[in-house]
């Protein structure tokens, strides 16, 4: 297959095996460098095989648009797959379906993460903690040159963070 843009809106995967079968399909997909994910249809099966295959996809630009992780598990495994995409270097994470478990891996994994260009749009930090990992996490990629942060979601928590790491921010907020 020769696609090089793809976009997936609300698909519906009902089985843990078409859930695995999409994600092995994304990783054998050698010109795929740009997609989109959005809905809640995927299942821990998909987000786990993301995390397996994770080191051979090619994608450059992820958007991931009101994608909803139906576990903790789930929300580790994405954020575990973000940090081990070789080539991913603009990501949009939009709406508010992330979770504590996928901000406190993201934070974790941070430093490995490849991403010079990040957008937030309307990202909800659901506890105070996420708000924490969340920030520490924007201060700990060592590539993001450009953030950009949309919507009225962010809290007082994420904003100290950000002030109290300011000066390990190497990034263009706009």
């Amino acid at each position: 297959m020769q696609v090089q843009t793809l976009k997936l809106n609300d698909l519906q995967c009902p089985t843990p095996a078409s859930s695995h079968h999409l994600a092995e399909a994304l990783s054998s997909m050698p010109n795929l460098t740009d997609l989109t994910l959005a809905g809640k249809a995927f299942t821990e099966e998909f987000f786990s095989t993301l995390k397996a295959k994770a080191s051979s996809i090619q994608v450059q630009t992820l958007k991931l648009n009101d994608l909803q992780c139906p576990t903790p598990a789930s929300s580790h495994h994405l954020a575990e797959a973000l940090s081990s995409m070789p080539n991913l270097t603009d990501l949009t994470l939009a709406g508010k379906a992330f979770t504590e478990e996928f901000f406190s891996t993201l934070k974790a994994k941070a430093s490995s993460i490849q991403v010079q260009t990040l957008e937030l749009n309307d990202v909800s930090c659901s506890t105070p903690a996420s708000s924490h990992h969340l920030a520490e996490a924007l201060c700990s990629m060592p590539n993001l040159t450009d953030l950009t942060l949309v919507g009225e979601a962010f809290t007082e928590e994420f904003f100290s963070t950000l002030k109290a790491k300011a000066s390990s921010i190497q990034v263009c907020v706009s």
